[in-house]
């Protein structure tokens, strides 16, 4: 009778702490999918063959590992399990390997107060990395690099590259913790730290400087940008420019469904002098959703993404540099790829996937002027609009980053 009781009074104990053990413990894995941008990206899958990524592979499993190629690029996303919920993205950029080691999140929302959790190891390459924010539970990921790591743990932006010789950690927005050599440190937005193999990581320092406020968009576009609309037949769709969120992001939104030709967008005044910057680089995530003129039109003005920088020379004469992008390519060849009305300087525009994240990354500004005969002395407003008859566009994460 008292080994019984003994027995019972066991299982009450026990049965309840178990079963509170499982439930505040377990977690499903994230969906995850591999999507190209552009160029030649691999998927090794466990127990598979190598896949070439012909455009999105849903559904990755852990222990995946993906390749890039040179002048290639890939977006690896993250989702809850049920894909309501965007946790986060990694852009690839060329010759990278990342490996998925572990993606998972709590299975009991309620009673786990685990994050959402995602482990990676990356032996090379360059990647930029997004966590998303405005969402009820906190999410982390852990970079491996060799014998380094990287742990970020905040909702925000971050690019980490590596190469046999060092870790290059930089924290964009958000914080981030990076290990090496037994030691680590701490950083936080607009900070950055490089890491040696087996070498304690170098203290925080400024990274690149932005110039622009607001770029990633968490506060009303009335406080830092002017939206501005202009369309030929004054009975026309005006358009809507709107700021939402879209797969875990801030974004801004171009729509416009209209007959004759329109223009949406958005201006910073960033009145920087850029005189003692060594580099200028601008960077922003773009999504195309849909577009109605074939490339960017017979004047190559008409793009559903464009960016626009205008600046002054040390002369005090104002130039002005345009990117243009478009997925809906001109087949005939007949319509120029490159701006023919714009005042000043215009590269070729690039074509971009229809509704997929491309993230640009300029060249170094300051020597791609000089090199068309236009030493920038300052840079005066920068621009991210829309134009054509029916398009929808959306941006993300822009920043306009000075090097000292």
């Amino acid at each position: 009778m008292t080994g019984a009781f003994i027995v019972f009074c066991v299982l009450v104990i026990a049965v309840p702490l178990g079963t509170w053990q499982f439930i505040s413990t377990s977690n499903v894995t994230q969906k995850v999918a591999v999507t190209l941008i552009s160029g030649t990206v691999f998927v090794t899958r466990p127990g598979l063959p190598l896949q070439g990524v012909a455009d999105a592979i849903n559904d990755i499993e852990e222990t995946t590992r993906v390749d890039s190629d040179a002048n290639s690029q890939a977006s690896i996303t993250f989702s809850t399990s049920d894909k309501k919920i965007t946790l986060g993205s990694i852009q690839v950029y060329g010759t990278t390997r990342v490996k998925l080691i572990e993606m998972r999140s709590p299975q009991f929302e309620m009673w786990n107060p685990s994050p959402h959790r995602m482990i990676v190891e990356v032996p090379r390459g360059r990647t930029r990395i997004n966590l998303a924010g405005g969402i009820p539970r906190s999410i982390m990921l852990v970079v491996r690099a060799g014998s380094s790591t990287i742990q970020l743990d905040r909702a925000g932006s971050y690019s980490i590259e590596i190469t046999d010789q060092l870790v290059d950690v930089a924290v964009r927005e958000g914080a981030a913790t990076a290990t090496s050599g037994g030691h680590s440190v701490s950083l936080g937005s607009g900070q950055r730290t490089v890491m040696r193999a087996g070498a304690p990581p170098q203290n925080a320092a400024s990274g690149e400087r932005n110039l622009l406020i607001n770029g990633d968009f968490p506060a009303p576009l009335s406080t830092d940008w002017t939206i501005y609309k202009d369309r030929f037949d004054p009975n026309d769709s005006d358009g809507k420019i709107e700021r939402t969120t879209k797969d875990g992001r801030n974004v801004v939104s171009f729509y416009r469904a209209g007959f004759n030709w329109g223009r949406l967008g958005v201006q910073q005044k960033v009145n920087r002098d850029v005189r003692d910057y060594r580099a200028l680089r601008l960077h922003f995530a773009l999504r195309v959703v849909k577009q109605n003129v074939l490339s960017c039109g017979q004047y190559g003005s008409e793009c559903p993404m464009m960016a626009k920088i205008e600046y002054t020379d040390p002369a005090g004469n104002r130039r002005e540099w345009v990117q243009g992008f478009y997925y809906l390519p001109d087949l005939s060849n007949t319509y120029p790829l490159r701006c023919v009305t714009c005042v000043s300087s215009a590269t070729s525009h690039i074509r971009v996937q229809q509704d997929v994240w491309y993230f640009y990354d300029s060249p170094d500004l300051i020597t791609l002027f000089k090199s068309m005969g236009f030493t920038p002395a300052a840079i005066n407003t920068i621009s991210i609009y829309a134009e054509g008859h029916s398009f929808e566009s959306l941006i993300s994460e822009v920043e306009l980053l000075a090097g000292d």
